[in-house]
């Protein structure tokens, strides 16, 4: 099968919307199309405010711009400089950035599974090799497998997602200081793009401005402002002096070739970070209710499913019961009326199905009774 070819999950969805039947999106990643974006008019002003019409090329980007993420990082207990931010079109942008400027072609990068298939996509890209390295459950919470560390020779950058996806993970202080000591000197590239979104009673914390090693942190308005149509991310530069000055000079001469932050955006962010915490909060109240529905159902009809720990971000990993076919569950979910992703796509061990917490309450009910219709027929 080519790699190109839509997988059977894929296909199925797309013939039942083709068939005009509804099918309750538990997929959801966007909030744009679940009633949490932007409105128009709001969005508009602010792309459309003094210096939009000018091009004025920086290779890291509008300094005021840049000022207004290290205020973010400031309300997040993190001292960040201006000059140690670089912005790019995304954070996927950034990281095959990040690639091509820690490695050469053949070189590796450490990075976490369970993941969104993201991370491998842009190294393949790159022509760099994926080492992984396990989370696994440990006391209730979700840690590294320290045993799974397999660094080599060409070890050139480690991966870390904090707080992961799909599972919610944060990074403890000691998994990030072994995974410093498995690679002694090699970057680390931190990606905190679900920082905002813990769950209720849990906290996250930044690692923007960390010192103790070669440390790059990534983010951007998709997640942190709720508007991933308008394509901003950033990278934060920080670490040993002597590193940071050289990365800085590579970056620039990098960030120069591309200027791919167009100037509407720019002049629109410290506008939009400075109403998103509102946004931001109206998005945790509905993954807090969602959640709560969540549960009940497994509670109740859940035939036998149930929740992992989840310390943060968008997502919720419901195991299946014992002898479940994750597959053929989700594709009779379809059947049903109702899309979630199987755990094999984010590479959980087991039978899993990964749910979005972003969608609409009435969705989340509807799409869990199909669910539970689903699972009856396994």
């Amino acid at each position: 099968m080519s790699e190109h070819t839509p997988n059977a999950l894929t296909r199925a969805a797309a013939a039942r919307r083709a068939e005009g039947a509804h099918l309750a999106d538990l997929a959801v990643s966007n909030p744009d199309i679940v009633g949490l974006g932007w409105p128009r008019a709001e969005l508009a002003a602010l792309l459309g405010a003094a210096g939009c019409e000018r091009h004025e090329p920086n290779p890291f980007g509008s300094p005021t711009a840049r000022a207004a993420i290290a205020d973010y990082y400031t309300g997040h207990g993190a001292r960040v400089a201006v000059d140690r931010i670089c912005l790019s079109a995304s954070t996927s942008e950034a990281y095959s950035w990040w690639f091509r400027l820690l490695c050469e072609p053949g070189d590796t990068v450490l990075a976490p599974e369970p993941a969104y298939p993201l991370v491998s996509v842009l190294a393949e890209i790159a022509r760099v090799r994926v080492i992984p390295y396990r989370l696994a459950l440990r006391d209730g919470s979700w840690r590294i497998d320290l045993k799974s560390l397999r660094p080599d020779a060409r070890t050139r950058a480690i991966v870390v997602i904090s707080p992961a996806n799909p599972t919610g993970q944060t990074v403890h202080a000691d998994d990030l200081a072994a995974l410093r000591a498995a690679a002694p000197g090699v970057p680390v590239i931190l990606d905190e793009v679900f920082l905002d979104y813990p769950a209720a009673g849990a906290s996250t914390r930044s690692h923007a401005g960390d010192t103790t090693g070669p440390t790059v942190v990534l983010s951007g308005l998709s997640k942190v402002a709720l508007a991933p149509q308008l394509k901003v991310g950033w990278s934060v530069v920080s670490g040993p002096e002597a590193w940071v000055t050289s990365m800085l000079a590579r970056l620039e001469h990098h960030a120069d070739a591309f200027l791919s932050v167009n100037a509407p955006a720019q002049v629109a962010l410290p506008g939009l970070l400075a109403a998103a915490p509102a946004r931001r909060a109206a998005v945790r109240a509905r993954l807090e209710a969602n959640l709560t529905t969540l549960r009940d159902w497994c509670d109740g009809a859940g035939r036998g499913c149930s929740l992992l720990p989840r310390e943060a971000g968008w997502s919720a990993v419901l195991r299946l019961p014992p002898g479940v076919d994750e597959l053929s569950v989700a594709l009779r979910g379809v059947e049903a009326g109702v899309l979630v992703h199987p755990g094999h796509y984010y590479d959980l061990e087991g039978a899993h199905v990964v749910i979005s917490l972003l969608t609409t309450p009435e969705e989340m009910h509807a799409g869990l009774a199909a669910l539970g219709a689903a699972l009856a027929r396994s």
